[in-house]
């Protein structure tokens, strides 16, 4: 109860620092973006609905330094400082009949990271990250760096944290704390937005990071595999493959599935053993090839995978077979 109570204070108070007034305000500011990071640079944009900006007299003035003045609607770039820095922005308008209206804004830069983490099948000795399989689990964690001041943080444990699925609040993952999310990717060719507001509790701080859950089709990879040195994971076999010797053992290796796949080896067009490795030796003294091929899937669902490889042996060109056991 606690969570969604915060989360739905969040959606009625976050957006109030938007423009920093109400519609009813002769004059009002629109920041972009609108939770600024360090060092970064944000546009302010003076608005009215009962003022002719484009007749009135115009100046913006950067922690007490005027840094534009002129007429109309354009917007000034500010270049915030780093964390726990404020660069108070003030913008005042001169009408036509000599009033003077003024709005101001206090810009508080403040960062979060976002990790994502796909749990997805990758050999034990991958050094990439994983990318995201379609359904699969992932685990976004967020760091965030939001500060009162240069030598003071904000605890990441005492932040409000809002996580968003494209417009939609997700309640149950959000509030005081709640800095990992763990969901569901979406099938492939469906990327899910990942939006995350990290918030201080009084709300003068926040910070925003986003990221794009973008499946991908999954694959299987072949490995020679030495009985002393183990699975070469350095290079993969594609194409034609000579054998080294009368028997030879390989590994597969399924990429980016959900969870462990189905494998099927076929050696010449015959299914062979199930197991994650094959061993295929060589018959007769004469030479030749054989295809190669093996298959992941995951009972069920739409993820399959193969991969396919000429093997060849010997030195001569008489066709020999070999199988696989």
């Amino acid at each position: 109860m606690v969570a969604v109570l915060v989360a739905f204070f969040l959606v009625l108070v976050a957006p109030v620092q938007a423009q920093y007034s109400t519609q009813a305000d002769p004059l009002s500011l629109v920041i972009s973006p609108e939770y600024p990071s360090s060092y970064q640079t944000v546009t302010v944009s003076p608005r009215s609905t009962l003022l002719d900006l484009s007749a009135s007299t115009v100046s913006v003035s950067v922690n007490g330094a005027v840094v534009q003045k002129g007429t109309g609607t354009q917007s000034t770039a500010v270049t915030v400082g780093a964390p726990g820095t404020e660069t108070r922005v003030v913008v005042s308008v001169t009408g036509p009949d000599n009033r003077t209206y003024t709005a101001q804004t206090i810009l508080r830069p403040s960062d979060v990271a976002l990790v994502v983490e796909p749990a997805t099948t990758v050999h034990p000795f991958y050094l990439g990250l994983p990318l995201t399989a379609p359904e699969g689990r992932v685990r976004l964690i967020a760091i965030p760096d939001i500060r009162t001041s240069a030598s003071t943080s904000i605890s990441p444990a005492s932040l409000i944290y809002t996580w968003r699925l494209g417009s939609r609040i997700l309640e149950s993952s959000s509030g005081i704390g709640r800095s990992v999310l763990v969901a569901t990717a979406p099938v492939r060719h469906r990327g899910a937005e990942i939006t995350l507001t990290v918030t201080s509790s009084d709300s003068r701080y926040v910070a925003q990071a986003k990221a794009m859950i973008d499946p991908v089709d999954p694959v299987v990879r072949l490995y020679p595999y030495d009985p002393l040195l183990g699975p070469d994971y350095d290079h993969a076999i594609t194409g034609t493959y000579d054998l080294k010797g009368t028997e030879e053992t390989f590994r597969a290796v399924p990429y980016f599935f959900k969870e462990a796949p189905k494998l099927e080896w076929r050696v010449g067009g015959v299914a062979q053993t199930a197991q994650r490795d094959i061993t295929v030796r060589s018959s007769g003294n004469g030479a030749g090839s054989s295809s190669l091929e093996v298959s992941a899937r995951i009972p069920n669902a739409l993820q399959t995978a193969s991969s396919r490889v000429l093997l060849r042996f010997g030195e001569g060109k008489s066709p020999f077979s070999i199988f696989g056991f």
